[in-house]
């Protein structure tokens, strides 16, 4: 199971914004900015254990599983989808493409492994191919 946490558009409730801005400059007693602190210093360390024991318990995620915290955002996962799924440039993969991401996706694919194209891509997406044949 993969949950991907990415910025908005998204509300975020209004306790959570006042707390974010009551520590902005001064996390934790620190005196800086969380996104100032060492991400090896032991408020930071702090943080990252408690958010993952947290996410671990809403998400049931089990004591054998690892939680990743990556940078790089949806896009970012077009290109570690086939960099973890592939061996060989020579491996097929197969895409569908309904739309801009999925065709994003495929494109970034090809730098990894050999795309096939379940149906043809079109110019224009307004809806998702018949699974005809």
């Amino acid at each position: 199971m993969v949950h991907v946490f990415n910025p908005g558009p998204g509300k975020i409730p209004d306790d959570v914004l006042k707390e974010a801005q009551s520590e902005l400059l001064n996390f934790g007693g620190t005196g800086m900015s969380v996104l100032e602190i060492s991400h090896r210093s032991p408020e930071f360390t702090s943080l990252l254990n408690e958010s993952s024991a947290l996410l671990r318990e809403l998400l049931e995620v089990p004591d054998s599983y690892k939680v990743l915290w990556l940078a790089g955002g949806a896009s970012g996962l077009f290109s570690a989808i086939p960099l973890n799924l592939v061996l060989h440039k020579e491996d097929v993969v197969d895409y569908i493409v309904t739309g801009s991401w999925s065709k994003g996706a495929a494109k970034e694919a090809e730098k990894y492994a050999t795309v096939n194209y379940v149906i043809p891509v079109k110019s224009d997406f307004t809806g998702v191919p018949s699974q005809e044949r």
